[in-house]
């Protein structure tokens, strides 16, 4: 079943009995499958909350404000968008070489959400684990890894779209409108998936679900709402501004 209501698309993430498509369990240590076998975005019950509670816990020792103003910093050098988040975000947690953390969490984000597992994906899994710690505690090595992933893919292709619709002849005139736009219309994901209580797959449109409507669904709604958004909006923000600025 597609969906492309908003009223519909809502009371589907408000129902806590569709849940996530479950991903297998198994998978050897350290590779793209166990990551996502260890993730709370693909788990459900207890499992999700503990999970899900130690990525909170990672995001409540970030500040938003630093974020956005190390983002700018980073935008105003030079630096590549999609090296942005992951470098940002790496630096607060205290991690040393973020040049290799960038390009570990670009390697291992290209099956995370589909599942498409690679040698390279497998490594950079690995390098990841070496990179995050704390060392000995791999339940909140996972929850660092899941806010890079999260953030590399989600904000960095909300920036990428962003800047896309600037060359637009009625782009809005602030980074903030710009980025609501932007989640509106364009979101970085198009599509969010779940599993109804009969096993029935169902997908959200999310751009014909959010057209019309200045609540957007982009980062998620009810009881698995998006736990970085404050975060994910903080870094995009101080992005654009830069770039609105230098224009």
């Amino acid at each position: 079943m597609r969906i492309t209501d908003h009223a519909a698309a809502r009371a589907v993430l408000s129902d806590p009995s569709c849940l996530p498509p479950p991903v297998p369990s198994g998978a050897p240590f350290g590779t793209l499958a166990w990551l996502r076998s260890q993730v709370s975005r693909f788990t459900s019950g207890a499992e999700h909350a503990e999970r899900r509670a130690l990525v909170e816990e990672c995001l409540s020792a970030l500040d938003p404000s630093a974020l956005r103003s190390a983002a700018a910093t980073r935008a105003a050098r030079g630096a590549e968008i999609m090296e942005i988040p992951a470098g940002v975000l790496g630096e607060a947690l205290g991690i040393d070489d973020t040049g290799a953390l960038v390009r570990a969490v670009d390697a291992a984000a290209t099956g995370y959400l589909s599942g498409e597992g690679t040698p390279e994906a497998d490594a950079a899994v690995a390098t990841l684990l070496g990179l995050v710690g704390p060392a000995g505690d791999v339940p909140r090595a996972v929850a660092r890894i899941t806010v890079l992933l999260q953030a590399h893919g989600a904000t960095t292709g909300l920036l990428r779209n962003a800047v896309a619709r600037l060359a637009g002849e009625s782009a809005p005139a602030t980074a903030g409108q710009l980025l609501l736009e932007t989640l509106r219309r364009d979101p970085p994901l198009l599509v969010t998936k779940r599993v109804d209580a009969h096993g029935a797959p169902i997908e959200i449109d999310l751009v014909a679900a959010n057209d019309g409507h200045d609540e957007h669904l982009t980062f998620g709604h009810g009881v698995r709402p998006c736990p970085g958004a404050e975060h994910a909006m903080a870094i995009a923000t101080g992005v654009l501004e830069t770039i609105m600025e230098l224009r």
